[in-house]
Order: structure tokens, then sequence, then C-alpha cells
């Protein structure tokens, strides 16, 4: 009813005054209300704008359902792109972009990029998820008609961008190359996959079992040394019979159980698998330009060119350089000189821009431009300056990807042990950009190794889930507890395959499936990962959002509820920290400092919001205090207008 009453009090005061929507403000105490808010003027066709990060749009599981739901109702390139924004990386899409150019399509790329990439790197298997899920999405929206349903499938499946486990955590992973063990056992397990012979495992306590159906998903066969399961049984007073399939070819490689005794073998042998697997992968990015503007003002809208270079990279080695200073049409404002250095004076007789951009347009020819955060800043400015549509790659979104420090050009280059020159010169920090685009390009190289092969983490779960503990160092306990839902999973057939291997093994003394659930932990553990949830329970908070939204949507077509809901998300703005001039804003009163508005409405001035507390924990003093200066702050912001409401009871 309080939303309902300012809606309807703000459009008569709108219609009567011909006031822009950016001149009426909501201000309130907690984020809650905003969101109410937000969906009722949405539902009501006002544009507005809640503060930077909370706009329905910038929810990253109402992102995931617009850009699907756009998909679906538009079958074309654009929105089959937005999606692909959404759930794929920002590198693996901006590389993509730049090699396709003009010659083929965001998706024809992708694919070219899937079939190109060993089959174990972790951004083939995203690319081929991602376009299979697109492809799905038709489907998905001929078999409903309602789009309340139509969301709640969309979020049965996995959303946002895709990352692996061992993505997210890849800072804690070690390389594989960097570990001599690891480099031999990769040796051993590629001449046994070339020369066809299994390598031999001895008996490890059940460990052997798994390690035996992981290494045969790399296509590498293990037999189990009988003579070491003979020993083990006679001292408990016990034969065993050897299966022919596990008797010893001549040649076989034995591996120690004591083999990298730093790691431990199960995770050394994975490491292996992982360096086997993905040792032929090199950096094809190789052959570039580096190009850096520096200017007049940081305004992309309105800066010009003082001064551009570009470096030219052959086969991963810079190798022709081109620098240039530029006359702007305006003066160099002081705080760009500050930066760079440059002055009006320095390019007073220097060329214009229309003078020199043949030379290095020439200079750069028909190479892929790559510009740090050039996104938002360099290919901008050539764009509108010089009208140039070049090939281009931005290594911000990289740098970020790879790294989770400071981005900034001199912070990567002091990383990688890189002279950056003189910091905000064109030249030398084209050249500093070269360096580190390589040197981003080889930790993108050692990413994809040790992020490699996690459709096997089940089977090492279990390896590590009965090892000895004592022997896993911080990264084995961290794979330990990594691999626990991948073991345990309703997808997995891990646990049926040891069981089965158990059995042919007829070894009383090998743990038991239930020993080795219990070492994953326990049944409890397994039904909770099981579990199916519904959208509702795995994304709360979204789903309240937009259920709000959806509701609001007619009992028409899908294809117009879609349309619908669509246009009233679009209404709200994900414009930043600026004020929103065609767009109510709406504010927490802590975030209104500075501002001013025409009209000002102030909600939840009653006592559970302002001062705010309980019947059993009555606010302190300091709360009230507190509470009457934000209440003071939101009061002054209004210029000609304020309105304050409460309610009785709210939720």
């Amino acid at each position: 009813a309080e939303i309902a009453w300012i809606i309807e009090d703000l459009r008569r005061d709108q219609e009567t005054n011909s006031l822009s929507w950016g001149d009426y403000a909501l201000l309130y105490r907690k984020h809650q209300i905003g969101e109410l808010a937000e969906a009722g003027f949405l539902a009501a066709g006002l544009p507005c704008r809640l503060a930077q990060g909370r706009a329905i749009g910038e929810d990253p599981v109402c992102e995931y359902v617009v850009a699907a739901l756009g998909a679906i109702a538009h079958r074309d390139d654009l929105h089959d792109d937005t999606f692909l924004d959404v759930v794929l990386p920002g590198p693996v899409v901006d590389d993509a972009r730049a090699k396709a150019a003009a010659s083929r399509t965001l998706v024809e790329q992708l694919e070219q990029t899937a079939r190109a990439l060993p089959r174990e790197h972790g951004d083939a298997k995203k690319i081929k998820r991602a376009l299979y899920t697109l492809r799905n999405l038709a489907a998905l929206g001929r078999r409903h008609t309602s789009l309340a349903t139509l969301v709640d499938e969309i979020l049965s499946h996995r959303v946002g961008v895709y990352r692996t486990t061992l993505e997210e955590h890849h800072d804690a992973l070690t390389d594989p190359a960097a570990h001599d063990e690891v480099v031999r056992l990769a040796a051993t397990l590629s001449e046994a996959a070339t020369s066809r012979r299994p390598i031999v495992l001895p008996r490890l306590g059940g460990a052997e079992i798994a390690l035996k159906g992981m290494l045969a998903e790399v296509g590498v066969a293990v037999l189990i040394d009988c003579d070491d399961k003979s020993r083990s049984l006679a001292s408990l007073g016990m034969t065993a019979e050897c299966h022919p399939e596990e008797r010893s070819d001549e040649g076989s490689a034995f591996v120690p159980g004591d083999e990298a005794r730093a790691l431990g073998l199960p995770l050394a042998l994975f490491k292996a698998a992982q360096l086997f697997r993905m040792g032929s992968f090199r950096n094809e990015f190789r052959d570039f330009t580096a190009i850096d503007l520096e200017t007049t003002d940081t305004n992309v809208a309105a800066a010009e060119i003082v001064e551009m270079a570009a470096v030219r990279v052959r086969d991963g080695v810079p190798r022709e350089e081109l620098s240039i200073l530029v006359r702007p049409r305006g003066p160099i404002a002081p705080g760009a000189t500050r930066a760079h250095g440059i002055t009006d004076h320095d390019v007073a007789r220097a060329p214009s821009l229309d003078a020199v951009w043949p030379q290095f347009e020439a200079f750069c020819g028909k190479d892929i431009l790559v510009a740090h955060n050039g996104y938002h800043f360099d290919f901008p400015l050539l764009r509108r300056l010089c009208g140039a549509e070049p090939c281009t790659y931005d290594t911000l979104p990289l740098a970020r990807e790879l790294h989770s420090g400071s981005a900034k050009l001199e912070h990567l280059a002091s990383r990688f042990g890189i002279d950056p020159g003189v910091s905000h010169r064109a030249l030398d920090d084209a050249r500093t950009l070269a360096r580190v685009f390589l040197a981003l390009s080889e930790v993108k190289i050692v990413r994809a190794r040790k992020t490699s092969l996690v459709h096997l983490l089940d089977y090492l779960g279990i390896a590590l889930a009965l090892w000895r503990q004592s022997e896993l160092d911080d990264e084995g306990l961290l794979l330990q507890r990594l691999c626990r839902p991948f073991s345990l999973g309703r997808y997995s057939d891990c646990l049926e395959y040891y069981r089965a291997e158990r059995e042919l093994a007829a070894d009383a003394t090998l743990p038991t499936v239930r020993d080795v659930i219990d070492g994953l932990g326990g049944e409890d553990t397994m039904k909770r990962i099981r579990a199916e949830r519904s959208a509702a329970e795995r994304y709360p908070l979204a789903m309240a959002r937009l259920r709000r939204l959806i509701d609001q949507c007619g009992p028409s077509s899908l294809g117009d509820q879609i349309a619908e809901f669509l246009e009233r998300v679009a209404l709200s703005s994900k414009d930043g920290v600026a004020l929103a001039r065609e767009r109510i804003n709406l504010l927490t009163l802590h975030s209104t400092k500075g501002l001013e508005f025409s009209r000002v409405y102030i909600l939840g001035v009653e006592d559970a919001q302002l001062p705010g507390g309980t019947p059993m924990r009555p606010a302190t003093r300091a709360e009230t205090e507190e509470a009457r200066r934000l209440l003071y702050v939101g009061m002054t912001r209004a210029r000609d207008r304020l309105v304050l409401t409460r309610a009785e009871r709210r939720g």
C-alpha cells in the first residue's frame, strides 16, 4: 500500500509540474525497502535506478535470466552474443572476438576455438557447455507456456560465468610442471599410452582402485602388482589368485607407492595426468601490435590524443616500434600533464592527428591491436577521433581473471619483473604492455594446466580419502575437500566403479564402499550433496525479486510474457555513481551526502526502521542519535517538496 500510494502521488506530481523523473528520489535506510520499491516502480512502468550494484539487472542471477530469455525470444547473433558474454569468462570471449574480426560470428569462432584446444582444456569445456546451453534454450522456450515455469527451468542449471572449482582456487594450486617427480610420472604415462603398455601400481589400501579408474580416463591402463597383493594377504594368513588381467606384462612401468613422496602419489599422479594431457598446449597469441595513447584528459567522450605509440610483436618478440607526438585542438588538462608530463608547449609544433593517423594505421596494418583497458579508453578514442574499427584485444580482463591483486599495468610489470620505463608515456607503456601480455599468456598456459581434468576429481577424491592424511600437504588437503562433492555427487559412478573393482580383487582387507563414503564425509553429506533444490531454494533473494516482476506479466503468450518482462527489467538502470537524469533515484540515506533533488520521499519513518531495534532490544542512545542524523541528512536533500511515510506493519 505504501509503494502504491507513492507511485500514485509521484505520477500526479510529475504530470502537474512536468518535472524530469531524475528530479525525484526515494530514500530509505535498508536495501530491502529499495528492492520492493524497485519492483513496484518497474511493474508500474516507471524508470528507476537503484544504487550501483543493487539494480535488478546487476544481480548475477537476474542478469543470467535476462540474457537467457533474450536468446529465447530473439534468435539472432546479438542476443546469442549477449548470452555468451554472461556465461563465459571475459578473456575467452575477448580472445574469440579478436580472432573472429569480421570474417565469422562469435559463435563460429568459439566453435573453432573449442576444436583447436586440447579436449581437457578448461576453456574448451566451458565453450562447449555454453554453446550447448545456448542451443538448448530454443527447446526450453517451446516446452513452456508460462514465464514462471520457464524461469524455474532456466535456473535449474548452473547460473553465471562458467568457472570450475579448480579455477576458483587456482591461486592455491601448484603448476604440475614445477614438480620434478610429476614431470617424471608424466613421461611414464606418456610412454605407457604410446606403447599401449599398462603401468603397475602397488597395493595402496584401496587408493590404487581409484587411481586405476582415474588413469583409465586419460587412456592409461593400470595393473595392480599381484606380488605385492599376495605378500599383503600372506601376512594375514590368506592367499589370493591373481586375475589374468592383473598379470604384469614385461616392460610395464612400476610406480612405487613412495614415488612423489612430497605430494603423495594420488596428487602426483593427478598432476602427471594434467601435464601429460596438456603438455602440448602452447600460447598461439604471439603476433600482435601493442598500442598506448596519452591524451588531454581522462574523459573518453572529449579527450584528444597527444601521444600515440605502437610496438609490433612477431613470434613473441618485440620487433619494431613507432612513437608520435600529436598536436590536439584544445589545451591539455593540468591533471593529464601531471600524469604523463606532456605540456602544451611540447606538442605546439607537433603534427595534427589527421596528419599522423595514416602512418600509425599503416604501421599497425591488419594486426590485432592490444591495449590495457582498451575497451573503455583507447579503442573508443580511436573510433571517435579516427573512425577506426581495427581488430582489438584488451588485456585488463585477462589480468583480472588470472590475478587477484592490482591489474594496473605498472603493478603487473612489477609482478613479472619487467622494467616499465617511464609510466604514462606512450612508447614505454606500449613496450611494457607487449611484454606483460606475453607474460600473462604464459600464466594462462600454467593455469590451464593446473585447472584441467576436472572430470577426474571424483576418482581423485576417493584416492585422497583413502590416503594417509599425514602425508597430504596443504594442497592435498584442499583438493580432498574440493573433490568431495564430485565423489559423492549423483552424476559420478566412481563409487560403483570402486565397488566392482573391490569385488574383483576378492580382498576383504580393502576398505568397503561404506568406508569410502565415511572417509568422504558420510551418508548425511552424500544425501545433502545429492539433494535436488528448486530455483527458489538455490537463489532465494534473486527469485523473490524476479517473482515480483514475473507475477505482473499478464496471461498472454509466452513470447508476450517474455517481452513484457524484459521491458520492465530495462526500466532498471545500471548507470553507476552519477545521478540518473531520466530515472527515479532509489538511494539509501547513507549514500545521499552532497546530492539534491526537487522532490524527496523518505520511506520507513517509523521506530522499527528509524532508529531501529525491537521490543526485546530497543535502540541504544547512540543508534537513536545516528538515526536522527540520517533522517536530517535525507530531509535536507529536498529543494522543493519533502514527503515522509511510515507503515503500521511491514513484511
